[in-house]
């Protein structure tokens, strides 16, 4: 198993994104001055700058970031260059059209605003290659330069594509996976509706048609989807390591249809994101105190890749677009509710309680042109000052004070939460449970992090590193459809050693083809989970509830039900159905295996059963022994050597009060504190090596 890539560094970077090319020159020397002066040490530039590196084919120009990148190494920042290949120039999309993305129904995604080219162009990967090569053949000796961002949040904006070239390598991505088309048509089951391909030249990404496609095409859409994009990366990758091994690289996920596990692998030193909580405030289906708290599960999934990583674009403000008005993809015209006080210096602390080991705010200024004038930054338009340079300038101080703790130490997980691209990809093919899947994963990671659990999203693959597997008392893996034996393997070491796996329903019954099993339900996991799937359906119009055995809890029980009968002999049924012609069967069995224990669930989690079942599995608070902590307050626990830290979070804008076991110190300002502590709105605290009560 290949070491999980993670960034490393000595002392936290705290920085900022910066656009020379938008602003006058002479505005360039104050603006670095002043970033030095708040304690940045870090500025991110040059990833859409394309039409000034190269303002028409063939002809380089390095001149105005040769003098921007100068000014920052007087002033002591470093620099993050970005690959500008996420927005081409106009001279290239005229004179090579065949470059531009086209969506499903053909339509040309032509100039005029981001993202419009396509992985999978022949002309586009030569274009790309030549200018990230010159670029980093110019740059591989200026010391001032740490590090690269291949192109721009990939997949953002666009997730797909349909242009020629796309329809062209999609059959020779299936040629090389399947070498003949009796292989394809066998996994795809085009023996249905008569799709039985007999030239290769029939075969294309899925086009418009009357009706459903067919699941296993889906399938390798998606991956093929994928695969273009980590291709298209790593192309960059090996250029720049090529001519530049000494400066990092990296990429700011996470979007949909790519398998970041592959990606993080093949194309990246380390995985970063961009963090905009704010997002998650529009979210009107999340209650309010888990809103911009739900950021922290995409920032525990990127842990899941690389345990430390970088923040290169971190909200500053409040976001918003416009000019969206003649085509309608994705969001209209939009602007967020402003961060209220406190509240970005809040985001900055959880992406770092999560594992940033550097976090640049985005972006220095806001824009005065283009579709993000209403994309605030630090500064508004005329540079005065406000309170979020402010917090940003505290932010940096108290970043930088304990940069020695946070760069030492690693978060300590309690929990996990398994997925893999395959079945994520499945989410999308198979509609009807597709919705109900991602909002049981969200309530796992809601009800095990408001019992002060850290808790991993980690893929599938990294189960095979079976001493990191050692750190999690408890798995659940919600969304396990397509399995196949190798993945059962993993599961079944797991659990052999001691683990806790919790599945969900409809584990198992397909192959990784996305074709059923011809085995009762679930599949290839019944012998490992010891029950079978005698019945399900779908639940509609009347509520389903179960109760759990011995508590006598009765909860909710939705959307769909599996009927379950126990087939090892030493099983235990831990909940039945309440209504319907199946009241009174299984819901919940717990079978031992090893020295663990497999627990097969019939229905979805949600915000009302999780508790329950957190309960009926003995899964505690672990900080129960050591403080009371009320739920609304995020708890991630991180450790150095021997010392345990412990970074708290209030996302509400009411006090929260704290009652410690014994005196703590908090880190931020070395201040002893009371056992009883109120934490203010939006505040952060940290606190060393928490005890139990004597």
């Amino acid at each position: 198993m290949e070491k999980l890539k993670s960034f490393q560094t000595e002392h936290a970077l705290i920085g900022v994104c910066y656009y020379p090319e938008h602003w006058s020159a002479e505005l360039w020397d104050e603006d670095f001055h002043r970033m030095k002066q708040m304690g940045f040490n870090v500025v991110r530039m040059g990833e859409s700058a394309w039409n000034v590196f190269e303002p028409e084919e063939g002809r380089y120009s390095f001149e105005l970031f040769d003098q921007a990148i100068a000014l920052c190494k007087r002033h002591g920042l470093k620099v993050i260059m970005g690959t500008p290949t996420y927005a081409p120039p106009a001279w290239l999309t005229a004179r090579y059209p065949e470059v531009l993305r086209k969506d499903f129904h053909g339509h040309t995604m032509e100039h005029g605003s981001r993202r419009h080219y396509n992985y999978t162009s022949p002309e586009y990967l030569r274009l790309s290659a030549a200018i990230v090569s010159r670029m980093a053949e110019h740059y591989r000796h200026v010391d001032a330069i740490i590090g690269w961002q291949i192109d721009n949040e990939l997949n953002c904006h666009m997730d797909v594509s349909f242009a020629d070239s796309d329809h062209i390598a999609f059959r020779a991505w299936c040629k090389l996976k399947y070498g003949t088309l009796d292989a394809l048509n066998q996994a795809w089951g085009t023996a249905f509706w008569a799709q039985t391909y007999t030239e290769w030249s029939q075969v294309y990404l899925p086009r418009p048609t009357p009706t459903f496609h067919n699941p296993g095409h889906l399938l390798d859409f998606y991956q093929f989807t994928s695969d273009s994009a980590i291709a298209f990366a790593k192309q960059q990758y090996d250029l720049l390591k090529q001519y530049a091994p000494h400066q990092f690289v990296t990429h700011n996920g996470l979007f949909s249809n790519i398998n970041y596990h592959a990606f993080t692998e093949q194309a990246v030193d380390f995985i970063s994101f961009d963090s905009y909580p704010a997002f998650q405030l529009m979210r009107k289906d999340l209650p309010e105190h888990f809103r911009d708290r739900m950021t922290s599960r995409h920032l525990s999934r990127m842990r899941g890749l690389s345990n430390k990583y970088m923040i290169l674009e971190q909200q500053a403000g409040p976001g918003g677009q416009s000019g969206n008005v003649l085509n309608r993809f994705g969001f209209g015209d939009y602007l967020q509710v402003t961060p209220k006080p406190g509240q970005m210096r809040l985001w900055a602390w959880q992406s770092v309680a999560h594992g940033a080991d550097g976090v640049l705010f985005f972006r220095w200024r806001t824009s005065t042109v283009g579709a993000e004038t209403l994309w605030h930054g630090l500064n508004h338009y005329g540079n005065q000052p406000n309170r979020r340079l402010d917090e940003a300038q505290q932010f940096a101080a108290e970043l930088s004070r304990v940069s020695p703790i946070i760069t030492g130490s690693y978060c300590v997980p309690q929990a996990g939460i398994v997925y893999d691209y395959d079945n994520d990809s499945n989410n999308q093919i198979e509609g009807y449970l597709g919705s109900f899947e991602w909002s049981s994963e969200e309530s796992l990671f809601r009800g095990l992090t408001e019992r002060h659990l850290t808790t991993d999203l980690l893929p599938l693959q990294q189960m095979a590193d079976t001493e990191r597997m050692k750190n999690y008392k408890v798995l659940f893996y919600p969304n396990a459809q397509l399995l196949e034996k190798q993945d059962t393997e993993l599961l079944r070491d797991y659990v052999e050693q001691g683990g806790l796996l919790v599945l969900g329903p409809r584990s198992g019954y397909k192959d990784r083809s996305n074709r059923c099993y011809m085995l009762p339900f679930p599949g290839i996991v019944s012998e490992l989970a010891g029950v079978e799937v005698t019945d399900f359906t779908m639940v509609n119009d009347i509520p389903s509830t179960m109760t759990f055995e011995g508590t006598g809890v009765s909860v909710e029980a939705p959307h769909f039900n599996e009927i379950l009968r126990p087939v090892s002999a030493e099983a235990d049924i831990l909940a039945r159905y309440d209504k319907d012609y199946y009241r009174g069967e299984p819901a919940i069995v717990r079978v031992p295996v090893g020295k663990g224990y497999v627990v097969y669930c019939g229905v979805f989690f949600n915000d009302n059963n999780l508790p329950a079942l957190l309960d009926c599995l003995g899964i505690a608070d672990p900080l129960d022994s050591k403080a009371d902590v009320p739920k609304e307050v995020e708890t991630v626990h991180r450790r150095m050597g021997d010392e345990d830290y412990y970074i708290m979070l209030n996302y509400t804008a009411e006090e929260a009060t704290l009652q410690f076991h014994q005196p703590v110190v908090s880190v931020l300002d070395d201040r002893s504190l009371d056992k009883q502590v109120m934490m203010k709105p939006y505040e952060v605290l940290i606190v060393k090596s928490l005890g139990t009560a004597q």
